[in-house]
């Protein structure tokens, strides 16, 4: 693996192999140390959780870390982000995580640039989110292993949600029972990589394993796609009252950052059906084993 782009370039067995070494990093007080391996990330979008997560993963493993400050970098110069990444790979920086507006920016890059560094999507646009199906994944996976077995519903922006088209990618590739997506109509996928689409929250939530609430992303809607929140929430949030057709085992996940009150309510997203923040925790090791797969290509 030279690149980490889509969960879809991934065979089965390499998102096994990092799933099964991001399980193994949060058993280790010790990790390995590649402090000869610089890392930069290139955020062009707003992050907390992803980047400090990469940040924090880098850290783990003894690989220096630079967290460029784009608003005094010089792309504010009219620098390109290709001859950027240029430029710092001059330097001996070969490792960039990439959170960027473009969809396929990173593809491109890998393309241009080939072998000699190594690009991390950190997220394009409303594409992909690679590292965040991982995650997302090992968290289901320590409590329910047996896939194939499972209900998982992901619930709100479908058609928006990069998370939602990677985690269709994964749960492809490893095979689960079935996965669910909800959503409005003006929401709802051209089409789908795995999985069947619904407008009727009952349907998929009635005796779901998994439910992953998606956050209403206000900022990628576009200008013909009305936002009434009264009647989003009315149909589609997820509430005690709707969480009680899922399994009394249900699981409550939400990549974040969340509208408490618009997707989620909080007694949901404080209840004792959340592991939103073993997602958190749980990211810091998904990186982690990213990097290292990266490493030792």
């Amino acid at each position: 693996m030279n690149h980490f782009l889509e969960i879809s370039q991934l065979p089965r067995q390499q998102i096994e192999s990092l799933l099964h070494r991001a399980l193994e990093f949060k058993q280790q007080e010790r990790y390995p140390s590649y402090s000869q391996h610089a890392v930069v990330n290139l955020f062009y979008e707003d992050s907390t959780r992803t980047r400090v997560s990469f940040e924090m993963a880098a850290n783990h493993l003894s690989m220096p870390v630079i967290n460029l400050d784009l608003q005094n970098s010089s792309e504010n110069k009219g620098e390109i982000i290709e001859d950027t990444v240029k430029t710092l790979a001059a330097m001996g920086i070969h490792y960039f995580v990439i959170r960027h507006k473009q969809e396929g920016l990173q593809q491109q890059l890998a393309n241009t640039l080939g072998n000699a560094i190594h690009i991390v999507n950190a997220g394009d646009g409303t594409h992909a989110h690679p590292s965040q199906a991982i995650l997302d994944m090992m968290t289901i996976m320590e409590q329910n292993p047996q896939l194939d077995q499972l209900k998982i519903t992901v619930l709100g922006n479908i058609k928006h949600s990069r998370v939602a088209n990677s985690f269709q990618s994964i749960c492809n590739k490893l095979g689960v029972g079935e996965l669910v997506l909800v959503a409005p109509p003006i929401w709802q996928p051209q089409s789908l990589d795995y999985g069947r689409v619904t407008d009727d929250l009952v349907d998929g939530l009635t005796d779901a394993d998994v439910v992953i609430c998606l956050r209403v992303q206000r900022e990628r809607l576009l200008e013909t796609e009305h936002l009434d929140l009264e009647s989003y929430r009315r149909d589609f949030a997820l509430t005690q009252k709707s969480l009680a057709y899922a399994k009394p085992s249900v699981m409550v996940m939400h990549p974040g950052p969340m509208n408490r009150g618009v997707e989620i309510d909080s007694d949901v997203a404080d209840g004792k059906h959340s592991f939103i923040l073993e997602q958190v925790s749980n990211g810091v090791y998904a990186r982690m084993a990213v990097f290292e797969s990266l490493i030792l290509n």
